[in-house]
């Protein structure tokens, strides 16, 4: 691979055999690399390929216009993500969260703040993503002298889910906390009895609708024919059976999608458990 141009100290641009251009990122490229040679392979951390020379010249555009020093804590901060999160995040976040944390500074010095409306929403989801959003905020915070607000922590955090999807998507992802509200109040409304939010079977009800809606978006429901058991767990727990209902009838209403009997089985049995 040939070195085209240095963007910054981590990222470079550079053309392989067949004239296709890739961004490489890598702390300290800059140094050991000249345009016009071989790239060295040395340091070399991941290397992007977009789709097409757009994506490229956008990207382009973004890295060379960051100060250095922005750079450095920004390139560091999201190591700070691979680490904690090793083998679970799909590469594009290299790119897509330099970007908004870039912008997320420059807003700063501009005095702009965004209200994240589903900061609470992402706290009790997605709590691990989160506080890592959390830890990235202070290291930038103590990096660059700023201070980023928790709304940022919370747009870090829904990068961070997102990357973790099979095809990431943000306006799916923040689709699916939206839906993941409204199916919890569904179920907080549903009962008399108040819901213990610190119990285990209420963190496994939560990884659960997780999972559930991935499962939906990715049309990978479950399907079987466990329909003698079904209808005896309905039986038992009319209450969660109901409740299971109303959260299928809002998917269909939401997104047009039927959930099939043996996810209304799992998902009764999740919510009989957290109302006992």
């Amino acid at each position: 691979m040939r070195v085209v141009k240095i963007l910054n100290n981590n990222y470079i641009l550079v053309e392989d055999d067949h004239g296709n251009e890739l961004i490489v990122m890598g702390r300290g490229l800059r140094f050991s690399n000249r345009v016009g040679n071989e790239l060295n392979k040395e340091n070399i951390q991941k290397i992007f390929a977009p789709k097409d020379k757009k994506i490229v010249r956008d990207w382009q555009q973004v890295l060379e216009g960051v100060p250095e020093d922005y750079a450095e804590a920004i390139h560091s901060a999201i190591l700070l993500a691979d680490d904690h999160m090793p083998g679970k995040l799909n590469e594009q976040i290299f790119i897509t969260l330099f970007d908004h944390l870039f912008f997320a500074l420059e807003r700063l010095n501009k005095q702009v703040v965004l209200q994240n409306r589903l900061l609470w929403e992402v706290k009790q989801f997605y709590p691990k993503e989160f506080a890592l959003g959390n830890a990235i905020i202070g290291y930038l915070n103590q990096q660059l002298h700023v201070s980023l607000p928790e709304e940022e922590a919370g747009n870090i955090a829904f990068h961070l889910v997102n990357a973790q999807t099979e095809n990431p998507d943000m306006e799916q992802t923040l689709l699916v906390v939206r839906m993941l509200k409204d199916i919890f109040n569904i179920v907080k409304f549903s009962f008399t009895k108040e819901i213990q939010t610190d119990s285990v079977h209420y963190t496994r009800f939560v990884a659960h609708m997780q999972f559930f809606l991935q499962r939906v978006f990715d049309d990978k429901m479950l399907s079987g024919n466990e329909l003698a058991i079904f209808e005896q767990i309905a039986a038992n727990s009319p209450e969660s059976y109901r409740c299971a209902n109303k959260i299928s009838d809002y998917i269909r209403k939401s997104i047009q999608v039927e959930i099939p009997r043996e996810e209304l089985l799992y998902l009764t049995i999740h919510i009989m458990r957290i109302i006992m």
